[in-house]
């Protein structure tokens, strides 16, 4: 059978495979396979999923997966998250939408201990889109608010995504997670910065806001404990990796057990049983650590047909025939991840296209592989908020009464603006991702 009638074939039993709600992870390793039975036979077929799954996960580099991942969740059971926003909320309070710059600092200081924007959305949502209403903001523009800035997780390190990027490349793990710093606080520095104009000019409230927005009766000190907290995992992870002191898999495997350690703290102060605490953080990580490996063991076996059915090489021959300028070039790769990020998640985003468009991009053009990567987790970032499947206005809209799906949606038509200004600013100027990480040691 025609190679090109395999691949044809198998990118439609992929994408059947989708459309009737197969899991991703499921619905790769089916097709993957379908292709070798159909280029290589059962027996070279049998073999690969004999032998990849296993070469595909038991690398050591991967610790690193499991072990931010088990350090979000511990840090979310230790109630930094809501310290912080309390913090930042009475810090904001005189200023005209202070609650919503309170949100995004929160969504920020977090995604840098936690490494997952669902997580990020997840647990700054529940804290803070009843207070944001409370005082004026929409429901809808609320949820939209936490949608967006929760995007922050999967570029501000540690970051789940950036670890993946590295791990399918052979990238600097550690110069990737350093480099995703000054996106991440330009992001958020936008991100806010258009929450006030936003404020100034009325969009997303339903009445006026109140001047004094935090009316906590606690104590501001209270709640500096949260930015402790947040500061010790933070150096950790990136004061030792920027160092050169330990690597990105010690550094994991450190701040998981810091933030263990402030778990159990907080679950003693608040009279909680500490047990069910570690049985819950432990169980949730389970299951995120098991989709993950299960998503990137399909994508494996999807791999290995794409490069034995020579995918790769015709790819890049395919893409430098346009004879277009680089930029443009790259630019075109980019932005088709924003179709793919309607439908599929950021991890498998991630697994099928980066082999794909990483030698094109760093091999043939000569880009820098860092600037490539952060580039990529920011289209990534704009999947996840992008209907019909923008998995992070999913999890808000289920969080407050008067926030349905197709408002949600529409309100975030403002922030995917400020997300692509946010890009172009990254595409235009490669220094502002490249020169951290250059200092690294």
């Amino acid at each position: 059978m025609d190679v090109s009638l395999i691949i044809f074939i198998v990118f439609v039993a992929l994408i059947v495979l989708l459309l009737i709600e197969v899991p991703v992870a499921f619905a790769l390793a089916g097709s993957g396979t379908l292709g070798l039975v159909l280029l290589r036979g059962p027996s070279v077929a049998g073999a690969t999923l004999g032998s990849v799954p296993f070469n595909s996960s038991a690398s050591f580099t991967l610790i690193v997966v499991p072990m931010f991942i088990l350090m979000g969740i511990f840090a979310m059971h230790g109630r930094i998250a809501d310290d912080l926003f309390r913090l930042t909320n009475r810090l904001m309070r005189g200023v005209r939408g202070g609650v919503a710059i309170a949100t995004v600092v929160t969504c920020a200081g977090f995604s840098a201990v936690c490494g997952s924007s669902v997580a990020t959305a997840a647990t700054v949502g529940r804290l803070t889109i009843a207070e944001m209403t409370r005082y004026g903001f929409n429901p809808a523009f609320a949820a939209a608010i936490v949608a967006s800035a929760g995007t922050l997780g999967v570029l501000i390190p540690p970051s789940i995504a950036l670890v993946l990027f590295g791990v399918i490349t052979n990238e600097s793990i550690g110069k990737l997670l350093i480099a995703g710093i000054v996106p991440g606080i330009l992001s958020a520095l936008v991100m806010g910065a258009g929450i006030l104009v936003f404020a100034r000019l009325g969009i997303g409230f339903d009445r006026s806001i109140p001047e004094i927005v935090d009316r906590d009766d606690g104590p501001e000190a209270g709640h500096y404990g949260g930015v402790f907290k947040l500061l010790i995992l933070f150096v950790i992870i990136i004061g030792g990796i920027y160092s050169g002191l330990i690597t990105a898999t010690e550094a994991a495997a450190i701040g998981a057990l810091a933030a263990l350690i402030i778990m159990v703290a907080s679950a003693v102060r608040n009279g909680k049983g500490v047990m069910r605490e570690l049985f819950d953080a432990l169980r949730d990580s389970a299951s995120i650590t098991s989709m993950v490996f299960a998503i990137m063991i399909g994508a494996a076996i999807f791999s290995f047909f794409i490069v034995s059915a020579g995918i790769p090489s015709a790819f890049a021959g395919w893409v430098i025939g346009f004879d277009l300028p680089p930029g443009l070039l790259v630019l075109l790769l980019l932005m088709t991840l924003i179709p793919l990020g309607m439908f599929l998640d950021g991890v498998s985003i991630l697994l099928i296209t980066v082999p794909l468009f990483y030698p094109v991009v760093v091999t043939e053009l000569g880009y820098d592989g860092l600037w490539y990567a952060i580039l990529t987790v920011k289209m990534i970032e704009l999947g996840l908020i992008t209907p019909p499947v923008g998995v992070n206005a999913f999890i808000v809209a289920n969080m407050v009464k008067g926030a349905e799906l197709d408002k949600v949606f529409r309100n975030l038509g403002v922030f995917i603006l400020l997300d692509l200004i946010i890009f172009m600013i990254l595409f235009a100027f490669p220094i502002l991702t490249t020169w951290l990480p250059a200092s690294v040691n």
